[in-house]
Protein backbone atom coordinates (compact mmCIF):
# COMPACT_ATOMS: atom_id res chain seq x y z
CA UNK A 1 0.00 0.00 0.00
CA UNK A 2 1.19 3.23 -0.27
CA UNK A 3 3.13 5.16 2.62
CA UNK A 4 3.56 1.92 3.96
CA UNK A 5 7.91 1.90 5.00
CA UNK A 6 7.71 -2.16 5.16
CA UNK A 7 9.33 -3.36 2.26
CA UNK A 8 11.54 -0.19 1.64
CA UNK A 9 13.03 -1.49 5.24
CA UNK A 10 13.53 -5.03 4.28
CA UNK A 11 15.12 -4.19 1.24
CA UNK A 12 17.59 -2.09 3.13
CA UNK A 13 17.92 -4.59 6.12
CA UNK A 14 18.95 -7.49 3.26
CA UNK A 15 21.54 -5.35 1.85
CA UNK A 16 22.83 -4.39 5.31
CA UNK A 17 22.77 -8.44 6.61
CA UNK A 18 24.97 -9.05 3.14
CA UNK A 19 27.23 -6.18 3.60
CA UNK A 20 27.78 -6.95 7.41
CA UNK A 21 28.51 -10.76 5.94
CA UNK A 22 30.52 -9.85 3.56
CA UNK A 23 33.10 -7.78 6.12
CA UNK A 24 32.41 -10.08 8.72
CA UNK A 25 33.49 -13.67 6.60
CA UNK A 26 37.04 -13.31 6.52
CA UNK A 27 37.06 -11.62 10.41
CA UNK A 28 34.91 -15.21 11.59
CA UNK A 29 37.54 -17.61 9.44
CA UNK A 30 40.31 -15.50 11.08
CA UNK A 31 38.84 -15.47 14.61
CA UNK A 32 38.14 -19.46 14.58
CA UNK A 33 41.77 -20.22 12.74
CA UNK A 34 43.08 -18.23 16.02
CA UNK A 35 40.92 -20.72 18.45
CA UNK A 36 41.39 -23.93 16.45
CA UNK A 37 44.72 -24.17 15.23
CA UNK A 38 47.79 -23.42 17.45
CA UNK A 39 50.37 -23.32 14.97
CA UNK A 40 48.59 -20.76 12.66
CA UNK A 41 51.49 -18.02 14.02
CA UNK A 42 49.00 -15.29 14.55
CA UNK A 43 47.99 -13.15 18.19
CA UNK A 44 45.10 -11.12 17.13
CA UNK A 45 43.12 -10.15 14.22
CA UNK A 46 45.35 -7.71 12.87
CA UNK A 47 48.08 -9.91 12.28
CA UNK A 48 45.94 -12.87 11.77
CA UNK A 49 44.16 -11.62 8.70
CA UNK A 50 46.91 -10.50 6.82
CA UNK A 51 48.38 -14.15 7.32
CA UNK A 52 45.10 -16.08 7.07
CA UNK A 53 45.02 -13.87 3.49
CA UNK A 54 48.70 -14.54 2.65
CA UNK A 55 48.33 -18.09 3.49
CA UNK A 56 44.90 -19.38 1.75
CA UNK A 57 44.48 -16.42 -0.69
CA UNK A 58 41.76 -13.52 -0.82
CA UNK A 59 38.94 -15.70 -1.80
CA UNK A 60 39.20 -18.60 0.15
CA UNK A 61 37.18 -17.15 3.37
CA UNK A 62 34.48 -15.89 1.29
CA UNK A 63 33.98 -19.50 -0.60
CA UNK A 64 33.72 -21.55 2.96
CA UNK A 65 31.88 -19.55 4.86
CA UNK A 66 29.68 -16.58 3.21
CA UNK A 67 26.70 -18.96 2.50
CA UNK A 68 26.58 -20.18 6.71
CA UNK A 69 27.42 -16.05 7.44
CA UNK A 70 24.78 -14.85 5.03
CA UNK A 71 22.25 -17.39 6.42
CA UNK A 72 22.97 -16.43 10.16
CA UNK A 73 23.47 -12.60 9.45
CA UNK A 74 20.83 -11.84 6.60
CA UNK A 75 17.72 -13.09 8.88
CA UNK A 76 18.92 -11.40 12.52
CA UNK A 77 19.46 -8.00 10.82
CA UNK A 78 15.59 -8.46 8.98
CA UNK A 79 14.12 -9.00 11.98
CA UNK A 80 16.23 -6.28 13.93
CA UNK A 81 16.03 -3.75 11.31
CA UNK A 82 12.14 -4.03 10.47
CA UNK A 83 11.08 -4.53 14.30
CA UNK A 84 12.97 -1.12 15.29
CA UNK A 85 11.75 0.63 12.48
CA UNK A 86 8.33 -0.61 11.72
CA UNK A 87 6.84 -1.22 15.32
Amino acid sequence: TAGDPTQPYLVAAVCAGALASIVLCPMEETRIRLVTDPDFGAEGLLDGLPALLEEEGPLTPFRRGILPMLAKQVPYTVGKQVSFDVF
